[in-house]
């Protein structure tokens, strides 16, 4: 009996340690409360009056920042309920390889897949995304994310996509009865 409990115990104290911090980016974590990000100057949150999330911080006009020493072009966090629930990342797609090592670097091999894109004048392009899964979260790196010159990371819960789900479906209901 003392062996069984012991080992329950041994159990429950290497289970409580094996469980992996939530993804961030430089210090914003996944799950954290959106106080940390108004309290600051870099960023300005707004309402977006959209399913896409209750609030939505960027970056203030000036302020810079860089991914694995690639300019971002657009960070946007995501909040629902005043708990971040998506980091989104846009940069230059020239420096997709660099950022790509370095998450790999960060957060060991993710699983990798290609999808075809195809540019307006008909030429396809082979589109490396990258992912990586983390509790109810995922990580995901694309080559090519709305245009072929931009790559994006984005940090996504998965609450974040059940609740944009939900969300605009009610959305999607509502403007359906303005026919």
């Amino acid at each position: 009996m003392r062996f069984a409990a012991f080992t329950l115990l041994l159990f429950l104290a290497s289970s409580g340690y094996a469980q992996e911090p939530p993804f961030d980016f430089k210090g914003i974590a996944l799950g954290s409360d959106i106080s940390s990000i108004e309290n600051t100057s870099r960023f300005s949150c707004r309402d977006p009056q959209s399913p896409i999330a209750d609030r939505v911080c960027s970056l203030k006009f000036g302020e810079r920042e860089t991914i694995a020493g690639a300019s971002v072009e657009v960070l946007l966090l995501y909040y629902y309920s005043g708990k971040l629930e998506t980091i989104s990342i846009s940069f230059s797609a020239k420096h997709f390889s660099e950022v790509a090592a370095a998450l790999t670097e960060k957060y060991g091999a993710g699983s990798v897949k290609t999808e075809a894109v195809q540019n307006r004048m008909g030429a396809t392009f082979e589109n490396k995304i990258y992912s990586w899964r983390r509790d109810n979260a995922t990580l995901e790196a694309k080559r090519y994310s709305s245009k072929l010159d931009r790559s994006s990371v984005m940090y996504r819960t998965d609450f974040a996509q059940q609740e944009f789900a939900r969300r605009r479906g009610t959305t999607v209901k509502e403007k359906a009865k303005d026919l």
